[in-house]
């Protein structure tokens, strides 16, 4: 069998030696006893896992136990998606031009003795996996990937290079944010809330849920986060308006309006809008309750019970725009529903080590919605390692026992 597929042969004969965009496999196989399976290159001399190009049509986890079968002989399950990348192009010493995407697969071995079965190798072999051959950098990280304990498929962030560590950045790129602790960034979103979790290797994961309750238990599967910072207000007043309100709003220079006065606790605890101004106006002297801050009224109430019950987490309030101001040195003006905005968030975001997770419609959040709970993420960093900033610098305590005060 050619190491080149025939459909990649006929497209040749057609482009010649122009660059081809193709989809590749990568299986990580694993036996239970603490080794992986590796083959030696026939082109190079290079040891690797399997990997091969997924045929037109093919589906990717079966290319791998395809490729498995054909390389080495042994039949496999494909358990997982491990990581997903791309390699740079390149040149082959005849001339052709490719470039690589990679979907690598953690695997396990079912049956079959492994040998030499194509000519794409010239050695297969069970390594420890403590002690593996040398191989390149992005071969190295699909093997890591694949033999990480991880639920979540790795995505390479544009910020690091192939296989580098958090602490060695490339040269002329942004440091990416490592905190010594997991955080977590949360924001309310249309189907309930959307949470970004960051932990020490800088790699950002999407956790969704219908309540904050649920968000956490779906975050704590894998990781317990030292710090969750949430964009909603913490702490209802019993009357009068809160000083994290006013403090906060007098940072944000011709952003104030993104900034809604709480109401007071009967106010949102009011089945209607009209008996909810009705008990704003009593308790405040005569203030008004401006329909967007009851718009909140399910998710204020759902974190505040949440937080009455005893989270066992350390949860601060942050304000994404607060958030953002403080990263960009001044407000970004530009409206975070728009285009512009859009890209002014994720340049700041990225300007400070934090990559934004892709955005996908149908995800049951909007875009800005994502990079706010990365703005918060950003703050509960910053608080984690003690540098954060409180508005009011003294938390305001109401009857509800909790502490009061934006935090950047």
């Amino acid at each position: 069998m050619s190491p080149i597929p025939d459909f990649v042969v006929e497209m040749r004969k057609m482009i010649g030696h122009h660059p081809l965009w193709l989809p590749g496999v990568t299986a990580v196989i694993t036996r239970g006893d603490g080794h992986v399976l590796m083959v030696k290159r026939a082109d190079n001399g290079d040891w690797t896992p399997v990997t091969g190009i997924v045929d037109p049509g093919e589906e990717p986890a079966i290319a791998a136990a395809r490729e498995a079968l054909e390389e080495t002989g042994v039949v496999i399950s494909v358990d997982r998606l491990a990581a997903v990348s791309v390699l740079p192009e390149i040149s082959y010493d005849n001339g052709d031009r490719a470039a690589y995407l990679d979907v690598t697969f953690a695997c396990t071995w079912r049956s079959g003795e492994a040998y030499v079965a194509d000519e794409e190798s010239t050695d297969v072999r069970w390594w420890p996996i403590d002690d593996l051959p040398p191989m390149s950098a992005h071969m190295a990280s699909r093997v890591a990937a694949g033999l990480a304990n991880e639920r979540e498929a790795r995505f390479l962030a544009p910020t690091q290079p192939s296989g580098a560590a958090c602490d060695t950045p490339a040269p002329d790129i942004v440091e990416a944010l490592c905190p010594d602790r997991p955080v977590l960034g949360v924001d309310a979103c249309r189907t309930g809330w959307v949470g970004v979790l960051l932990g020490p290797d800088g790699r950002a994961t999407v956790h969704v849920a219908a309540t904050i309750a649920d968000l956490m238990e779906l975050v704590r599967e894998t990781v317990e986060p030292a710090v969750v910072a949430i964009d909603i207000p913490i702490g209802l007043p019993d009357h009068g308006v809160r000083q994290a309100d006013v403090e906060a709003r007098r940072q944000l220079v011709g952003k104030g309006s993104s900034l809604f006065s709480t109401l007071t606790r009967s106010a949102y605890e009011a089945p209607t809008y009209e008996q909810a101004r009705a008990a704003n106006l009593t308790a405040t002297d005569g203030r008004s309750a401006s329909a967007q801050a009851y718009a909140l009224r399910a998710k204020i109430l759902d974190v505040d019970a949440w937080l009455r019950s005893g989270p066992g987490v350390e949860v601060i309030e942050v304000h994404p725009e607060l958030s953002f101001a403080r990263m960009a040195g001044a407000p970004l003006l530009a409206s975070k529903k728009d285009e512009e905005g859009s890209r002014a968030r994720r340049e700041t975001l990225h300007a400070h080590g934090v990559t934004a997770p892709a955005w996908f419609r149908g995800g049951g959040f909007g875009e800005d919605d994502l990079l706010d709970a990365c703005a918060a993420l950003w703050s509960a960093a910053r608080h984690d390692r003690g540098a954060s900033e409180s508005f009011p610098s003294v938390p305001e305590v109401f009857a509800d026992g909790l502490q009061a005060a934006i935090r950047v």
